[in-house]
């Protein structure tokens, strides 16, 4: 029995070491936040009001410089047309946390008054409901950029 957990525990750690090495490999690539809604039309909410807002948003967000690029898609084929997926990109995981910070500069900037901001985002928010973050790692070898 021993023997066997020694076993495992070796294998686990020539897995990681193996894992990291790849991993290190793939550190040139840039960092891409993808960001699945569900989106809903709210009692007396409409799909220009969400429109609306989320244009207010990206205008105050849009000089953000650690943001190389964004895209939003919405569902347009498959199992659930209510999706919305918001992509975007960053050069490093340093830039993606900056990013953040940034943001929330440029919120405060945009909505000084925090009532006004929290009210923003409450309207924002009651066009979204459940979502899902992911962060993913580019694999350059393997990508395809046309200019």
């Amino acid at each position: 029995m021993k023997n066997t957990v020694h076993f495992t525990l070796a294998l686990v750690v020539c897995f990681m070491m193996l894992s990291s090495v790849g991993f290190a490999q793939d550190d040139e690539g840039h960092i891409y936040v993808v960001s699945t809604f569900k989106s809903v039309i709210p009692e007396g909410g409409s799909a220009d009001e969400r429109d609306n807002l989320l244009m207010e948003l990206i205008e105050a967000q849009k000089s953000n410089k650690k943001v190389l690029s964004s895209v939003t898609l919405r569902h347009h084929w498959g199992s659930d047309f209510r999706d919305w997926v918001f992509i975007t990109e960053y050069k490093s995981m340093a830039d993606f946390a900056e990013a953040e910070k940034i943001n929330q500069k440029l919120n405060k900037k945009k909505w000084k008054d925090d009532d006004e901001r929290a009210e923003f985002f409450r309207k924002l928010g009651k066009y979204f409901s459940e979502h899902s973050d992911e962060i993913y790692r580019e694999l350059p070898k393997f990508s395809q950029k046309k200019q």
